[in-house]
């Protein structure tokens, strides 16, 4: 069973997975919303068992880390992962993102291509041609937003919705995963990153390309936030060396609904590196 260590970053405790040998080369796993590190369950074994460090946070406010003391923004986030990583004293790393995750991670390849030894991106995408589903629409919209997430407050209804949409999903990974929504300051954390995003903010960041390394997009055929048509976008415009996977008959939350698909394919990913 992994366990979730915690450091004191900025003031905040920070709670994130750390597996693997410390001289190995080393995987960040970066989440997205409404999850924690706890999404990368299943996965971390499977990286680590391939010959790598697995290295997963709770990104602030999420799981077991302490919000922001400030507004919980994009920026903020990619700040952090400049800390997170001199904290930890990495440099290059192998980067794994989801979701939310992958905006921000995405977002910081961008800017540190030269840090990205190799890359995984499942169910998120930076292309200007998204349309934020329409629960993120409301989200982003002052009052609308507030009030829809007061329903999350009905911790039995939001898990057995959850359930609904990700059967066979682990009991411990949707407590974790509802730890966000608690209370009302820490829903905020989930609105203030939804609002901190627009269409100005992205197209600088659409050169990917500048990725020459090894590159693997994988993607649930029914995800209903992201369609699966931006694994090919990615693909075709910005990531020609990607090999992409579809997973049939699976959502958005593939790392917990279906980890025995996703497991192979994260390993032929790691094994192919080490060749």
């Amino acid at each position: 069973m992994i366990q979730k260590q915690t450091m004191v970053l900025n003031e905040q405790k920070i709670s994130y997975f750390d597996e693997g040998s410390k001289d190995s080369p080393p995987v960040l796993l970066l989440h997205g919303v409404p999850e924690s590190s706890m999404l990368w369950k299943h996965i971390i074994p499977e990286v680590v068992s391939t010959g790598f460090r697995a290295i997963a946070p709770d990104l602030p406010g999420f799981g077991q880390s302490d919000q922001f003391k400030t507004k919980s923004t994009w920026e903020n986030y990619l700040i952090f992962i400049n800390n997170f990583m001199e904290t930890l004293d990495l440099d290059e790393i192998h980067l794994i993102v989801h979701d939310w995750g992958g905006i921000i991670g995405l977002r910081w390849a961008c800017d540190h291509p030269e840090k990205v030894s190799s890359l995984v991106i499942s169910d998120t995408s930076l292309d200007p041609e998204y349309k934020w589903h329409p629960i993120a629409r409301k989200w982003r919209t002052p009052g609308e937003g507030e009030r829809i997430m007061e329903k999350t407050g009905n911790k039995t209804l939001w898990m057995k919705n959850m359930k609904n949409e990700v059967p066979g999903i682990d009991e411990d990974v949707l407590e974790d995963f509802y730890c966000v929504y608690q209370t009302e300051q820490s829903r905020n954390v989930i609105l203030d990153l939804y609002r901190s995003a627009n269409q100005k903010l992205v197209e600088p960041y659409l050169n990917l390309s500048k990725i020459k390394t090894c590159v693997t997009i994988l993607w649930g055929e029914k995800d209903p936030y992201v369609d699966y048509e931006f694994a090919y976008k990615t693909q075709e415009k910005q990531l020609s060396q990607a090999n992409v996977y579809i997973i049939p008959n699976a959502g958005h939350f593939i790392h917990v609904e279906v980890p025995e698909k996703v497991k192979p394919i994260i390993g032929d990913h790691f094994r192919s590196i080490m060749c």
